[in-house]
């Protein structure tokens, strides 16, 4: 066993030295500036066997299977400086091995067999004493004939207790030191042989940046050399070592920190750093007091079984490297970390099935499996222990599929947890401390009632799950932003179990209508964006009166109406819908609004449109996105046309200024009218028209067939006596039988009703004719009535007596038809003459007794040849 510890402990140290990436490993060594070649553990039979590079300068060919060393496994090697024949099978060493090795100033051949002889060593080179009982490891030394430091060797203390790190640092100093001091005398140009002071790592304002530079070990050992640069090393805050294509074990990087007291932050990610396979926890205990963020994700780390890092550390970042699992070792070795990033690594265990030939044994036609990978076992999850005292935990992206049994309750100071992008069913059991929960990217159906335990939770993001139904009485009081968009959600209702909520992202689901159950005065931002959403409810705007930034894009909105959105909008996008109609107030009330989005190709482009793009568009402290590209869907004719074309003019669009320019052009055309009238008697023509119509309709509507009267005498008061003295009583002494309104016309009868009556029951109709005549109303009636009659039964019934001569311009414009007669129809004129009169009674006479004539025939040729009896 003290064999086994000694072995162990010179390994170690041979590593630290050697600065390789890993002990003993089945893959080839990897050369650095210093060439060392590492082949123990190979089982190798010879040295030859290991066919190392004759410019090697050290090898270690130690616990191997060794038997013999030849003249011939040596030649070449004229580099060689330091050999490692340790922990063999040596039992004959051929005289003169040794010889050509002109280089080799240290050998180690300890714990080889009991009788092994050596001899015919070259004189500069000294050998370490042979032991396999002792209970310490002899190290070899490099020796310098001319330094007194290089006549003993040094023996390290015994491996069984604890050593610390920084004791090893010293050691590892002084025997690269004498080497390089060796390599000096030899011709040989060293690392270290051309250090200068201004090659050191110099801090600005305490951060060292080395990212980005393509490191070698060496090279970073240079910058960090702590007897040249401790000046420099006490100085860093902050270290950079990233993108520099660093090969190096994470535990020899972090002893090269040693020096740097001050420093609190190290960030070594997007390198080839790797994790030691022994685990050397006894000596696992580092200085750092000021070390509390290491950043070493991008790394090719298998496992952190023998992770050994400063337990000051409280921010860890461990994503994307090739850790499977959280071991138990983590907890312990890090009991202060808060914060822990694993993103992007898959916590698998992977089960192999047979040797590494199983594949190549397998018959032909059988399937083999050479290994399985799962998410639990039966020690649970691959998350064996977390430190309770994390706070901040991201594992998005790990193919977890559950978290363990003794999360909740033992993860007790948790506030922010990351599970996206996993493979996450159930919503797990979380613990009460947590305040921010992402566990988007999964497989969610059911947000379960014991979510609403979680009772310090602010912030919720269960993005693009499966979610079909969305209970606000499951979900924390405290809950401040929710983001549940891109589920599969049909129905959102908001109560007052969110009163606290803020930010609402209810996006791409299948939501048809928007019902906020209850006043919510707490929420301003929601996005309910990519739904099925058709309108919004009349008091959608009433309950939520905080409303500042509201996302109604990709739905099916046609109509907008006034009340639906609330006064307080700060930012509305309104894009990728169908609007054909919004009420003008709608926008008008929205005092606030600052942005508003209306891109797409859906959008109206009638009246509305006017009052959108030409009122609240050049309102100075609106910001319309999109109007450039906007086009027309509604109506037809305008569709595809761009929006900015649509020529909507205010006249054509203003209700108001339309009534106004239309109660104008009213107004007008009546006062228009009524001059006409004025000018013409409009007026008259339209009231004895009425007139006719009511009494025609109402009390006549037969034509008689048999006329009572043969004439129907029309005069004016003021000839009443010449009409009823003369022309009556002569007319009726002569047989005719007369139609006289004071005597015929029927009492209680409109006049109207009598005058019409009169006429249409008269063969002739004599109109006695003076100034006096046109003067009168009811000789207005009616002679209207008698041209009524004239043009209904085509036939001229009318005989003009001038009683009086007429001035031409005496009968008034409202009697054009009575000029027109005058001029073309022949009339009788009564004469104080004697002779006259008789003649006058005698035609009279005849054309009474004549047949009425239609008058069509007075109009072609009666009025030239109408004569005035005298």
């Amino acid at each position: 066993m003290r064999i086994l510890t000694g072995s162990l402990c010179f390994f170690f140290i041979s590593f630290l030295f050697n600065s390789t990436n890993g002990l003993p490993t089945l893959g080839t060594p990897t050369a650095y500036a210093f060439p060392f070649f590492n082949y123990s553990c190979l089982n190798l039979s010879s040295v030859a066997e290991a066919r190392a590079p004759k410019t090697a300068r050290a090898l270690n060919l130690s616990h191997n299977a060794i038997e013999k060393i030849t003249k011939r496994d040596l030649e070449g090697f004229d580099a060689l400086q330091v050999l490692d024949l340790s922990y063999n099978q040596i039992k004959d060493i051929e005289p003169g091995a040794f010889e050509s090795l002109l280089s080799l100033v240290s050998v180690n051949l300890s714990f080889n067999h009991e009788n092994l002889l050596v001899s015919g060593l070259p004189p500069h080179l000294e050998l370490l004493p042979s032991s396999k009982a002792s209970g310490s490891l002899q190290l070899s030394k490099y020796f310098d004939k001319s330094s007194e430091a290089a006549a003993s060797s040094e023996e390290l203390p015994h491996w069984g207790g604890p050593l610390a790190l920084q004791d090893v640092r010293p050691r590892l100093r002084r025997s690269t030191e004498g080497l390089l001091r060796e390599g000096e005398k030899n011709g040989t140009p060293s690392p270290t042989a051309t250090v200068r002071p201004d090659l050191c790592g110099v801090p600005i304002n305490g951060i060292l940046n080395l990212s980005h530079s393509k490191l070698s070990e060496e090279e970073l050992m240079l910058k960090l050399d702590s007897d040249l640069c401790q000046a420099q090393l006490e100085g860093i805050l902050e270290l950079d070592i990233s993108h520099s294509d660093l090969e190096m074990d994470l535990l020899s990087l972090f002893v090269l920190f040693l020096p740097m007291k001050n420093m609190r932050s190290v960030d070594a990610s997007h390198n080839k750093l790797t994790i030691n396979v022994l685990d050397v926890g006894s000596i696992c205990n580092f200085p750092f007091s000021q070390l509390l963020f290491v950043n070493i994700s991008h790394n090719p780390i298998n496992s952190l079984d023998t992770l050994c890092l400063p337990s000051t550390i409280k921010v860890i970042d461990l994503s994307f490297t090739n850790i499977s699992r959280l071991p138990r070792i983590f907890a312990t070795r890090l009991p202060h970390v808060e914060q822990v990033y694993v993103q992007g690594n898959h916590f698998i265990y992977t089960a192999h099935q047979g040797g590494n030939n199983s594949l190549q044994n397998c018959p032909l036609g059988v399937v083999c499996i050479s290994s399985i990978s799962f998410v639990r076992n039966d020690a649970g999850t691959p998350i064996e222990r977390l430190p309770s005292t994390v706070k901040q935990l991201k594992m998005s992206n790990c193919s977890i599929v559950e978290l363990p049994e003794w999360f909740a309750n033992t993860m007790n100071q948790l506030l922010v947890l990351d599970l996206s992008s996993n493979q996450i069913s159930l919503l797990p059991d979380l613990p009460p401390s947590l305040q921010h929960l992402d566990i988007s990217n999964s497989d969610i159906e059911i947000i379960p009632p014991r979510f609403k335990s979680v009772s310090s939770l602010t912030v919720f993001n269960i993005q693009n799950n499966k979610v079909t139904d969305m209970h606000p009485e499951y979900f924390p009081l405290n809950l401040t932003k929710c983001d549940i968009s891109k589920n599969k959600l049909k129905l959102l209702s908001l109560t007052d179990t969110l009163e606290n909520l803020e930010y609402l992202n209810v996006s791409g689901n299948l939501i048809t209508r928007l019902e906020p159950a209850s006043h919510l005065s707490a929420l301003t931002n929601l996005d309910s964006s990519h739904n099925l959403v058709s309108e919004l409810p009349d008091h959608f705007g009433k309950s939520l009166p905080m409303l500042k930034y509201f996302n109604l894009s990709g739905n099916k909105i046609s109509f907008l109406q006034r009340g639906s959105l609330p006064a307080s909008l700060v930012e509305l996008d309104i894009s990728d819908n169908a609007i054909t109609t919004i009420v003008e107030d709608t926008f008008g009330q929205l005092t606030s609004l600052s942005v508003l989005t209306v891109q797409g190709k859906h959008f109206f482009c009638n009246c509305d449109l006017y009052w959108f793009v030409n009122v609240y568009i050049h309102k100075p402290q609106l910001w319309i996105n999109g109007k450039e590209n906007l086009r027309c869907s509604f109506p037809p004719q305008r569709r595809g046309s761009l929006v900015a074309r649509s020529n909507l003019t205010l006249l054509h669009c203003s209700l108001g200024i339309q009534m106004a320019i239309t109660a104008c052009v009213a107004t007008l055309v009546v006062l228009v009218l009524t001059g006409l009238c004025w000018r013409f008697d409009g007026l008259w023509y339209v009231r004895m028209g009425w007139y006719w119509c009511m009494a025609k309709r109402k009390q006549y509507e037969k034509r008689p067939e048999n006329k009572l009267f043969d004439a129907f005498i029309s005069y004016s008061e003021h000839d009443a006596n010449w009409t009823k003295e003369n022309l009556l009583e002569k007319l009726e002494r002569d047989g005719f039988k007369i139609c006289y309104h004071e005597r015929d016309f029927k009492p209680g009868h409109p006049i109207l009703g009598n005058i019409f009556y009169c006429i249409e029951n008269s063969h002739k109709v004599l109109f006695v004719l003076s100034p006096s005549f046109v003067n009168s109303c009811w000789c207005q009636y009616e002679l209207y009535f008698a041209e009524h009659r004239v043009l209904n039964e085509n036939q001229d019934s009318l005989i003009m007596i001038v009683l009086e001569d007429l001035p031409p311009h005496s009968v008034p414009q409202k009697f054009s038809k009575l000029r027109k007669l005058l001029k073309r129809k022949t009339y009788l004129k009564w004469s104080p003459e004697e002779h006259k009169q008789k003649m006058f009674w005698r035609q009279l006479a005849a054309v009474l007794k004549t047949t009425n004539e239609p008058l069509l025939r007075a109009e072609d040729g009666a009025a030239q040849e109408a004569y005035e009896m005298e």
